[in-house]
């Protein structure tokens, strides 16, 4: 109990909790708050041990410390059902059923359900024989259940759900150690209509729903599960033939070594009227198995048609003939839209290109503009040999162009600017002071 209860070994704490309620109006912090540790201690236990149906004398037994027992569990167990932690078993069956019933009989099933219960609280007043659901667990519990029952292998798959035998699901449930609890499961099961029950030829069979609208054994499913039966009864039968004709093979070789003739013809005979017998099962066996394949094929075209008539149902509401007509305008309308953004798109680029060009073309006269400046004033050179010649002189280096007007900006280039400067003759100067030895060497090398 430790292991789900860390208060279990507190003394102190848990002779309180032993102790009967007190009135609920003087302290009711208190009353609550024992009730809520019962009620979540029970349901801790339930769902540990896997038990979904309680009582007051299990519990009491249960909840024994040292050899004391709690003396308030009635009054848990009442509050757990308002607070729907708890339910009364017949009450809990009664609601599963009832989801599943027509109107008249859900009233009918009401009244029953109501003097049920009324009858289960006079007895639990006296024998304390009633017997609650934890909810809790129950729902997990049904819940695993379901889950391992799907993976079984299926005796009969069918459209809605799938079959199963009694010994699969027994199989299942024997994972529950209750007794009482495993019995009430599998009527909860039932009551809510999670499995379906059918008996033939001393069989039983459980059927699997899957959320399905098929809610009972149909003929079809019964059909099947009984020519199953016969096909596996054929089976056996012909499995007891054979070993039969293994049997008297080994007579007749017997007899015939002691000298016994007359026994093993006997016995020959008989061996003869198997073969007869075997032959007649086998063929029923191969005509069962095929109509037992036609049926199943049926079934599948059955469901391939129920596809197609689905799908053209759908495929009536989503496809209209009038989509035509309005398909062509949208694709009309969209080319338009389409052409229109195209003219944007390039109006904007023309735009783009004439804005380039006009800066182009500035850029362009600024450079002719400043190569004119540059044609039109005098170098750096010859303003300094013209300071360094007779400043009376009425000749100056300016006065004859270095470049030929002729010749235009445009046109000009290095080697008719050296032409020109070797057509210079500068011993034509008559200056009044002579020039210096190295002035005149330098005009040469200009000259050069």
């Amino acid at each position: 109990m430790e292991n789900i209860c860390a208060e279990w070994s507190d003394d102190k704490r848990m002779n309180a909790l032993f102790a009967p309620l007190r009135n609920k109006d003087i302290n009711p912090e208190s009353w609550h708050s024992k009730i809520q540790f019962w009620l979540n201690l029970i349901e801790k236990w339930s769902e540990q041990n896997q038990i979904v149906l309680v009582d007051v004398t299990m519990l009491k037994k249960v909840f024994t410390r040292n050899g004391k027992t709690p003396n308030c569990l009635e009054d848990v167990l009442n509050k757990g059902i308002n607070q729907k932690i708890l339910a009364n078993d017949g009450a809990y069956l009664q609601g599963l059923s009832s989801a599943h019933q027509s109107w008249g009989a859900w009233m009918v099933g009401l009244g029953t359900g109501t003097i049920k219960n009324m009858g289960s609280k006079l007895i639990g007043a006296s024998g304390n024989t009633t017997s609650y659901t934890v909810i809790k667990t129950i729902d997990s519990v049904r819940t695993r259940i379901l889950s391992e029952l799907v993976k079984e292998e299926n005796y009969i798959e069918c459209r809605y759900s799938v079959i199963i035998r009694e010994e699969q699901v027994n199989t299942i449930l024997e994972s529950i150690e209750d007794l009482k609890s495993r019995d009430y499961l599998l009527q909860t099961l039932l009551a809510d209509r999670k499995l379906l029950k059918f008996s033939t030829n001393e069989s039983t069979f459980y059927k699997i729903l899957n959320n399905s609208s098929n809610k009972d054994f149909d003929d079809i499913d019964k059909g099947l599960v009984r020519l199953k039966l016969s096909i596996q009864h054929l089976e056996d039968k012909v499995k007891e033939i054979e070993t039969e004709q293994s049997k008297q093979s080994a007579n007749v070789k017997r007899l015939l070594k002691e000298g016994k003739r007359s026994s093993a013809k006997s016995i020959l005979k008989r061996l003869k009227r198997l073969e007869g017998n075997l032959a007649n099962m086998m063929e029923q066996q191969l005509g069962l198995e095929h109509l037992f394949m036609e049926l199943q094929n049926a079934e599948n075209n059955k469901i391939l048609m129920e596809t197609y008539e689905t799908g053209l149902t759908t495929m009536k509401k989503m496809v209209d003939p009038d989509m035509i007509e309005k398909s062509e305008n949208t694709m009309f309308e969209l080319a338009e839209l389409i052409d229109v953004n195209k003219q944007i798109g390039d109006t904007l680029v023309i735009t783009q290109d004439q804005g380039d060009s006009e800066q182009l073309d500035d850029q362009l006269n600024e450079l002719l503009k400043e190569m004119e400046d540059i044609k039109n004033k005098p170098s750096e050179d010859n303003q300094n040999i013209i300071r360094t010649a007779d400043k009376t002189s009425v000749y100056s280096i300016a006065d004859k162009p270095l470049v030929d007007d002729n010749i235009s900006a445009e046109g000009t280039d290095m080697d008719a600017a050296l032409d020109q400067l070797e057509s210079l003759n500068l011993d034509d100067l008559d200056p009044l002071i002579p020039l210096k030895k190295d002035t005149k060497e330098k005009i040469k090398m200009l000259a050069a």
